[in-house]
């Protein structure tokens, strides 16, 4: 049976201004304690290579079901959710596209 995850996707448009640095060594340690406990897993962070991509930066966050995230929204403490909105603009100038996948598949050819 596979794997029913849900992958919250969230693009940084071209026209952004996007600090990796930044947004992996002070976002991600302030957001990930508090989404953790309702079930937040694997995140990759990836940066286009060329002009096509219509998103400089791409970033998936993992989570075990839409509940666990609705979860996560619904009881983060309001003062804490406008922490995570107000550290965007030390990493990026721009609202990111969110947008949510279902994993159906995975596998490694290693």
């Amino acid at each position: 049976m596979p794997d029913m995850a849900i992958i919250m996707m969230i693009g940084y448009t071209n026209d952004s201004r996007f600090n990796l640095e930044y947004y992996l060594n002070h976002h991600l340690p302030i957001v990930t304690p508090v989404w953790k406990p309702f079930g937040m897993g694997a995140y990759r962070a990836m940066a286009a290579t060329d002009s096509k991509s219509p998103y400089a930066m791409l970033v998936e966050i993992e989570w075990p079901d839409m509940e666990s995230f609705q979860r996560a929204q619904a009881e983060t403490p309001v003062e804490t959710s406008r922490k995570f909105i107000e550290d965007m603009k030390n990493f990026t100038d721009k609202d990111p596209v969110i947008w949510f996948m279902e994993k159906k598949a995975s596998g490694s050819l290693v």
